[in-house]
Formats: structure tokens, sequence, C-alpha cells
């Protein structure tokens, strides 16, 4: 009769796969590191914005030509996306996914590769940088995709390398001025059929965090990274002289209430044993002249939830408060919702699996309950197929209060890098197709 070990059988009730380690694992991602190294620090220095990333395309594409790797380009709203793909004829796909833009900031490090790029933004000279880490993404997704290319007769399906532009949106068109909004790299490439088209199951993607330790990875269950949404809003009132209020129609007191209001939504309307929402006014401009009472306001802001129902009754509950507001102080308010990015859900039980694979390859993973509040357009892969997003931590030991990521001194630890390829070349390569 079969034995099977206390531990086994707990792995099997519980669905959680294990695999015996990749015994080069751990030698080919140390002799690929400086490589690796490399190219971040060349791509850290050569940062393009959304859906510019021309110059960065090329070196991509020429990168996994070299490898061998067959490339496509050419998506239809995502012009400057690279797909990578080996044992394209194995089918059952798994897809790893790196972003590939830079941010609208000026580098403030003192490093030897600091950024002085510069770019436009919505026509705008600004100066550009990597401060949310996108060039460590590239370069753990390349040298993950060349040692995969070296073992590709080992792996056992598809696996295709997605290089994603625009996750942080795009820079060629202001949301708030145009009616016709591009979309951010993930849905472009969804609604370009990415996944049928390359039969994928599964899809992985990392993102390296401030604030937590250099090689660690953290994995959530279910709801990983928050919605987000933008909004503007626009009060049209009477403008007066400050001493004869009665003569006009006050659209910065129409503003103030609606921004209270707003909080009232969060309070008062939706179901918080469900999950939370967030609504912040970033910006707020009325009036001219202290002596004269504003005829004209304009906030902007976002909405975020944790909850796909809770993001739903938000983008429907605000406009329909704001302009509420408006008719009590006989102000014309008009609402714009920008809908931009769905909850990061990461599917619990290939969240679970990937953990314990990891760790059986010396990775150190874990499973938390750590949400960042930030947003991230891979969510569009999870609506699609079942999905992980991990955490990657780059702190450099010792360090304190870390510049966050998007911050003009964020830092990332080169040597946290070797976990995210060994996590990439592991997701590919042990993952159980469900």
């Amino acid at each position: 009769m079969l034995r099977i070990s206390a531990c086994v059988a707990a792995l099997m009730m519980t669905g959680i796969v294990s695999a015996a380690p990749i015994p080069w694992l751990d030698s080919a991602v140390n002799a690929e590191y400086g490589n690796t190294v490399e190219m971040r620090h060349y791509l850290h220095q050569h940062g393009e914005l959304g859906n510019q990333e021309y110059e960065t395309q090329k070196y991509i594409k020429a990168f996994l030509e070299k490898q061998g790797i067959k490339t496509v380009t050419g998506f239809k709203d995502a012009p400057t996306a690279v797909i990578g793909i080996i044992n394209e004829e194995k089918g059952d796909a798994i897809g790893l996914r790196a972003d590939i833009d830079a941010l609208p900031i000026k580098e403030r490090n003192d490093i030897d590769y600091v950024s002085t790029a510069k770019g436009k933004i919505f026509g705008e000279d600004t100066f550009v940088s990597h401060m949310c880490g996108h060039d460590a993404h590239m370069s753990m997704l390349l040298s993950a995709a060349k040692i995969m290319a070296e073992h590709k007769d080992e792996i056992d399906r598809a696996v295709v390398f997605v290089f994603q532009p625009a996750e942080e949106g795009d820079s060629l068109v202001n949301p708030y001025a145009s009616d016709n909004l591009p979309n951010s790299g993930a849905k472009a490439l969804v609604e370009d059929n990415l996944i049928e088209r390359f039969k994928i199951k599964h899809m992985f993607g990392i993102h390296v965090m401030a604030r937590q330790d250099a090689g660690k990875i953290l994995i959530s269950k279910g709801a990983t990274l928050n919605s987000i949404d933008g909004f503007k809003i626009d009060v049209e009132g009477v403008q007066a002289h400050g001493a004869m209020p009665w003569s006009g129609v006050d659209a910065t007191l129409t503003a103030s209430q609606i921004v209270v209001s707003m909080q009232q939504l969060i309070s008062r309307n939706i179901d918080l044993s469900q999950g939370m929402g967030v609504i912040t006014v970033g910006k707020l401009h009325s009036g001219e002249a202290d002596n004269v009472m504003s005829g004209k306001a304009q906030m902007t802001g976002t909405i975020r939830s944790n909850n796909n129902e809770i993001r739903k009754v938000l983008i429907k509950r605000l406009p329909e408060i704001a302009s509420g507001v408006g008719m009590s102080t006989g102000a014309k308010v008009t609402t714009k919702i920008i809908e931009s990015y769905p909850v990061t859900m990461n599917d619990p039980v290939l969240a679970e699996n990937t953990v314990s694979l990891l760790k059986e390859n010396n990775v150190d993973a874990k499973i938390s309950t750590w949400n960042p509040g930030a947003s991230e357009d891979f969510s569009f892969y999870a609506l699609e197929v079942p999905s992980v997003f991990m955490f990657l931590g780059v702190d450099k030991p010792g360090t304190e209060n870390a510049a966050n990521n998007h911050s003009d001194k964020f830092m990332i630890e080169d040597e946290a890098m070797k976990a995210g390829v060994k996590a990439h070349i592991i997701a590919a390569m042990q993952t159980k197709l469900n």
C-alpha cells in the first residue's frame, strides 16, 4: 500500500502543488546577474513615457531576437509593446509581464547612472525617470527570457514574455481634455486579443516595492491592489462683489460642500464590511481676488477601492452628489469620470501554489495581506485568466524610511533582482495549469 506523508497529504487537501527545485536555477541566475544590472542601469538612464517607448522597444526586441526568441510587435493600441515567445507549438502558455514606461519626474539621486532623460507629456516638456522601478521589471524579465531560451527543451509549455507600454497611462492625450482616450497598455493588449492569440492560461507579474527588504517576495490572495479612477468637477456659479454675495452664486462654497459630501459618500453609501473606498481631491482651484466671490471652481482627484462592486457605487454616486450640491446652491456642476483600472485580484489557489513553488526553490516568499493602496493595469489580465501579481522588496539592508515608489529619490538594491528573475522562471516552468 502506498503511504503518503502527512505533509504531502496536507498539500493535496489544500490544492497546493509541490515540485522538485530547478537544479540549475541559482547558477544560471548568478551567471546572468551582471548583465541584469547592466541592463537596468542603461534602461534607467533612457526612460520614455507611456506610448512613446520606441527606443525602449528597439532595445527589448533586439535583445530577445539575439537569444533566438520570436518577437511580435504592431498591436493596434499598444504600438510600442513587444511580445516574445518560446515553445509556441507546445501551447498552454504562461504569460510573464513587465511594464516599460517611465514617469514625468526629475530624479534627484546621487548615483552614477542617474536619469537625465527628457520627454513630453501632453505636449509639455518634462524630465523623465524610472521612479517606479519599471527598469528593473524589464531587466528581470529580459534575463529570465534569456535563461529560459537556453533551457527551452526542459519547459513543457509555451512561455509568453509581455513587455507592455503605458502602465502609468498614456502620455500623449490629456484625459481631462479629450473624450477619445487611449487605453493603458494592458487594456489595449487584452482588447487586441493577446490572451486568445497566444493561448495564455495564467499571467504573472512582479512589481518592485520600497519599504520591503531586498529579495523578499510578498503575494496576496484576492484583492492585491486597489482600483483607480479619476474625476474632474467644474463648478459654474455667478461672480459677485465679496460684500454682496446675495447677488451671485458662490463657486467656492459649492466646491467646498462637494468635497465634504464626497466623504459622506464613503461613510454612508458603501458597504464597508465588504471593503474600502477612498476619494481624494488632489487639486482645487477657485477664485481670482480676495474681495471677489468666485464664479468658477474646478477640482480633480481620484477614486480608489479594493472591491469592484464598491468601485461601481462610487463611480455612479459621485456625479449625482456633486450635481445635487450644485442644485442646492444654484451652481451648474459638471462631473467627468475617467474610468481607469479595476481592482488587481490574485487567484487565491494560484497565489498559494506560487508561494509554495518559490519556497521550494529557496526564494524568500510568503502569503501577505499587505495592500500598499496603489493601482495597476495588470488588473486587466487578471480579469481574463487566473493571475498572480507579486511584490518584490528592494530596500538595501539597514535602510529606514526609504523613499517610496514615485518619489524623486526612489532607489533599488540591484541584488534584489535575482529573486525576481528566479520568480519568473519558477512561475513559467513549474506552475500547474488549472
